[in-house]
């Protein structure tokens, strides 16, 4: 695989996978759940985040190959536990790709209704899924420009909203600090995990970055600081700016103080944002199914790299395939949480990786990762637990009958 990947790309891969719908949903929630004490909601749940972040950023100064978390529990614990994180990661993505291509069209209502629902939405989501494939297989590069422009661009309507939003705060709209108390504060601190998980990503191409020993430990930590500081300030102007909660919160409050242009431009913001998440996902997402083959945990022919391009074609087509299935015949939306949950896993393992492989202070930091892990994880219903255990099954028995079946070679990527 070629190292094409820089900094900025690694930079721009976490903040992208982090900043998504969860900061124009969840600030019309707190708000109305803490009053201006939501700001430091926002910034406790980035205080537990930290030492996950720095977690992550370690055990990225030791790793070179493609897998992220999945090479992480390997070095640690074996293929065994490897395989589990691995497994669960590339699925649960799948499962998050194929929900935010099926919610994207929706945003398309406010500019192009009739490509908003029923058939016409199916094709502008499968495109989308299709046109990033392509990307892919064409090179790491293309896919990640692609997603550094989708980043930058879903920045802009927050800066602007930011920017302007505080000339327009009022200082009346602060007080007072805590209208209902802070009973509800852990419950929103927890809520809001959802919208700093991502900077985990940053090392699962490692494979094919420039330096990924000196680039991902800086890549994870900007990735959760820089959104961290964003989140705080649109909180800081959502509620000084006296929005009410809704389905569009950010919508709604930028409406107020910037006009019909306002509305507009967070609209379009939402809109890059879902096309940002697809391009980082699809991006992602094959390099864990790639890093199962080249340990021979699913059949060795999936990271097979395309002859040309020197990416992992047959990984990308066959999670572009699993997600368009999806696509056309799940509903996603009671399976969000699940894939937080899967997330938490990740965080788990990595945790417990560190423990195992630091020493002194990086021991400890993974200690206290592991306690953030399992304070988060104990918010996940049974249900979703019994889903993950069903996932890991069918995961198992694919390994299994890889492990029995003679090697053979596989099709040609090129």
């Amino acid at each position: 695989m070629r190292r094409a990947l820089t900094t900025f790309d690694a930079v721009c891969l976490g903040v992208n996978a982090v900043v998504g719908s969860g900061i124009y949903l969840f600030p019309g929630t707190l708000a109305s759940a803490l009053g201006p004490a939501s700001i430091g909601a926002w910034l406790l749940t980035g205080l537990l985040c930290l030492p996950l972040a720095l977690t992550f950023a370690e055990l990225g100064k030791g790793e070179e190959r493609t897998g992220g978390p999945f090479r992480y529990a390997e070095l640690a614990f074996g293929n065994g536990v490897a395989f589990v994180v691995g497994w669960l990661a590339w699925v649960t993505s799948l499962v998050s790709w194929a929900a935010v291509a099926s919610a994207l069209p929706s945003y398309l209502a406010a500019f192009v209704p009739a490509l908003s629902t029923g058939a016409p939405a199916l094709v502008v989501s499968a495109s989308v899924v299709l046109g990033l494939a392509g990307l892919n297989v064409v090179g790491v590069k293309p896919g990640a420009r692609l997603m550094d422009a989708l980043t930058v661009l879903k920045l802009l309507p927050l800066a602007v909203f930011v920017g302007v939003g505080l000339f327009a705060a009022r200082g009346g709209g602060f007080r007072p600090v805590a209208p209902h108390g802070f009973s509800a504060l852990p419950g929103m601190a927890l809520m809001t995990l959802f919208a700093y998980q991502g900077f985990e990503v940053v090392g699962v191409p490692s494979g094919e970055v420039a330096e990924p020993r000196r680039v991902v430990p800086r890549a994870v930590l900007v990735s959760l600081l820089f959104p961290a500081l964003l989140y705080m300030l649109v909180q800081t102007v959502f509620v000084g700016a006296g929005s009410p909660a809704g389905e569009a919160p950010l919508v709604a409050a930028a409406e107020r103080f910037l006009g019909p242009s306002g509305r507009v431009l967070l609209g379009l913001g939402g809109l890059v944002s879902m096309l940002g998440y697809s391009a980082g996902t699809a991006l992602c997402t094959p390099r864990y199914l790639q890093a199962l083959a080249e340990e021979r945990l699913v059949p060795a022919w999936l990271a097979r790299p395309h002859a040309r391009f020197q990416t992992p074609a047959v990984a990308i087509v066959a999670s572009s395939v699993v997600t368009l299935v999806l696509l056309f015949v799940l509903r996603f939306e009671s399976l969000v949480d699940l894939a937080a949950l899967a997330v938490l896993g990740q965080y788990l393992a990595s945790s417990a990786a560190l423990v195992r492989l630091g020493r002194g202070a990086m021991r400890a930091l993974g200690g206290v990762s592991v306690l953030v892990s399992l304070l988060f994880g104990a918010q996940g219903e049974l249900r979703q637990v019994a889903l993950l255990a069903v996932l890991t099954l069918a995961g198992a028995a694919v390994a299994l009958a890889t492990r029995l079946s003679p090697d053979r070679p596989g099709p040609s990527a090129g």
